[in-house]
C-alpha cells in the first residue's frame, strides 16, 4: 500500500505546524553541524596536544637511554630516578627491545601489553590502545633508539587519556543539552513566528468565509507591506471585483430579459383573451392572428439575439474567419435596408472609396452594418439622410454610418452600448420599441474581429458611428 502524504499521517496538518516542524528541523540540523564541528575540532586539538607532549617526553627518554647502564635493574632505577614518578600516575615510560618485548617500565602497575608488534621499531609511531580495566584509552608514542652498546631499543611513552576523555564527555553533554534547548526554543519560537506570520492569512480566511452573493462588495484585509500574503489578498480582491461585476451584470441582464419578455408575453396573453372572449368574424380573427404573429416574431428576434450574446459570453466559436470584402458587405446591407429607409422618407447612400478585405464572418459583418443603418434610420426624422462610407485608414478598414437625426445627449453616450439600454426621449419619437440590443451586438461583433467601434453625436447635429477593423495581412501584402 502506498504511503500517505506526511500531512495525513503525521500531526502536522496545518501550514503553521509544518513551518514550525521545518524550522525546528533546520535549527537542529544547524546545531548538530556546529556541535559536530566543535567536537571534532576539540578532539583533534586535544590529541595533537597529547601527541606533542608524548613526543617531547619520548625524546627525553631517548636521551636517558643513551646514558643508562646495560643492567636492566640499574637502568630501571636510573629511569625512575631521572624521570621521577608523577602524582597522577597517568604517564608511563617504557623500554622495549627490537622485537617489541618490554624490558622495563617506569610504572610499577603497568597494565599495558608486555609485548607489542615489531612495527613500532620502524620509526616514530603513535597508537591508541583500549586496555582492559581502564575506563579511557591510552595513547602511545614509540621511537627507536640505538644504545651505546650498539643494540636497538624502542623508547615508548604512554599517556592515559582520562582528562581528554572526560573533556570530550563534557563537550558531548553540553552539546546534547544545547540541542535539547535549541529544539525546545525552536518549537516555541517557530510556533510563535508561524502564528504571527500566518495571522494575515487567518484574517483573509475569516473574511472570505463571510463573503456570499449578498456581500460581494466585501474585500479581503491587506497588510500593505508588499509580502506574498499581501499580494495574494490584492489578487483575490481583484478577482472578487471581477466576480462582483460579472454577477451584477448577470443580475441586471436577467432583470432586463425578464422585463423585455414581459411586454410581448402580456400582449400575446391579452390578444388570446380578447379573441376567446366572444365569437369573432374571419377578418377580426385574421387581424388578431397578424398581431399575434408580430409579437411572436419580436420574441423570436429577442431570443435569437440573447442566444447570440450568451454564446459570445461563454466563449463559444460563433464566428467564421475567412477573407471578406467589407465594402461589398456594406453594399449588401445598404441594399437590404433601402426599402425601410424609403418607407421612413430617408435617403440612404453608400460611398465605397476602396476595396477593403478583412478576416472575419461575412454574415456577422453584414449584420453589423445593417444594425448601424437600422439604428440610424429609426432615429432620423424625414426628410433626412443616412450615408455609409468604407475606406482604408492606416492599415485599417473604416466604416462610417452617419445620419441627420436629432443626435444623442452627452450623458447617454457612455452607456449607449450597454445591453437593453434605450434613450426614451433623446431621439425621435419614431422608435419602434426595440429591445435595446442592436448596438450591444454591434460592439460584440466588432470586438470579436479585433476592431473598435465608437459613436460621436451631439444634440441637433446627428450621429456618426465609426467602426475600425484590421485589414487582412495576406490581402494587404498582395495589394
Amino acid at each position: 500500500m502506498p504511503f500517505a502524504p506526511i500531512s495525513r499521517w503525521f500531526f502536522a496538518r496545518t501550514i503553521g505546524q509544518r513551518l514550525t516542524l521545518w524550522g525546528t528541523a533546520v535549527t537542529l540540523g544547524v546545531c548538530v553541524l556546529v556541535c559536530s564541528a566543535l567536537y571534532v575540532g576539540m578532539y583533534i586539538a586535544l590529541y595533537r596536544e597529547v601527541d606533542g607532549f608524548l613526543q617531547g617526553e619520548v625524546h627525553e627518554l631517548q636521551a636517558v637511554v643513551n646514558l643508562m647502564p646495560l643492567d636492566v635493574d640499574a637502568a630501571t632505577a636510573a629511569i625512575r630516578a631521572h624521570m621521577g614518578e608523577r602524582e597522577r600516575n597517568d604517564l608511563t615510560f617504557r623500554l622495549l627491545d627490537g622485537e617489541g618485548v618490554v624490558l622495563l617500565s617506569s610504572s610499577r602497575d603497568d597494565l599495558l601489553p608486555k609485548r607489542q608488534s615489531p612495527e613500532i621499531a620502524a620509526g616514530l609511531h603513535f597508537a591508541t590502545l583500549h586496555v582492559p580495566g581502564l575506563r579511557y584509552p591510552v595513547r602511545l608514542c614509540s621511537l627507536p633508539v640505538r644504545a651505546p652498546d650498539g643494540r636497538m631499543y624502542v623508547t615508548q611513552t604512554a599517556y592515559r587519556l582520562d582528562r581528554v576523555g572526560s573533556s570530550l564527555e563534557m563537550v558531548r553533554v553540553v552539546c546534547l543539552g544545547a540541542l535539547t534547548a535549541a529544539a525546545a526554543l525552536a518549537l516555541v519560537g517557530g510556533r510563535i513566528l508561524a502564528r504571527r506570520s500566518l495571522d494575515p492569512l487567518h484574517r483573509i480566511l475569516a473574511t472570505a468565509r463571510e463573503i456570499d452573493a449578498q456581500r460581494l462588495s466585501a474585500r479581503l484585509p491587506r497588510s500593505n507591506n508588499g509580502d506574498e500574503l499581501d499580494q495574494l489578498a490584492a489578487t483575490l480582491n481583484d478577482l472578487l471585483g471581477r466576480v462582483e461585476r460579472y454577477v451584477r451584470h448577470m443580475e441586471q441582464f436577467t432583470a432586463d430579459v425578464a422585463h423585455e419578455l414581459r411586454t410581448p408575453l402580456a400582449a400575446l396573453r391579452g390578444l388570446t383573451e380578447v379573441a376567446l372572449r366572444r365569437p369573432r368574424s374571419a377578418d377580426e380573427l385574421r387581424q388578431t392572428i397578424e398581431e399575434f404573429g408580430e409579437h411572436a416574431e419580436r420574441l423570436a428576434r429577442l431570443a435569437e439575439d440573447l442566444l447570440f450574446l450568451a454564446r459570445i459570453d461563454a466563449g463559444e466559436p460563433v464566428f467564421r474567419h475567412e477573407p471578406v470584402r467589407l465594402d461589398q458587405a456594406a453594399a449588401d446591407a445598404v441594399e437590404l435596408m433601402e426599402p425601410l429607409a424609403a418607407e421612413r422618407g430617408l435617403e440612404l447612400v453608400i460611398h465605397a472609396h476602396a476595396e477593403a478585405v478583412v478576416n472575419g464572418d461575412g454574415g456577422r459583418l453584414r449584420q453589423l452594418v445593417g444594425n448601424l443603418i437600422d439604428n440610424a434610420v429609426k432615429f432620423s426624422g424625414a426628410p433626412g439622410r443616412v450615408s455609409v462610407s468604407v475606406e482604408q485608414v492606416n492599415g485599417d478598414a473604416r466604416v462610417l454610418v452617419a445620419d441627420t437625426g436629432s443626435g444623442i445627449p452627452a450623458d447617454h453616450l457612455p452607456r449607449i452600448f450597454d445591453r437593453f439600454y434605450r434613450i426614451d426621449q433623446a431621439r425621435s419619437a419614431q422608435q419602434d420599441g426595440g429591445a435595446g440590443l442592436g448596438l450591444s451586438i454591434c460592439k460584440s461583433i466588432v470586438e470579436a474581429h479585433g476592431g473598435k467601434i465608437e459613436l460621436r453625436s451631439a444634440p441637433g447635429n446627428g450621429t456618426v458611428a465609426e467602426v475600425r477593423l484590421p485589414l487582412s495581412q495576406a490581402w494587404a501584402v498582395g495589394a
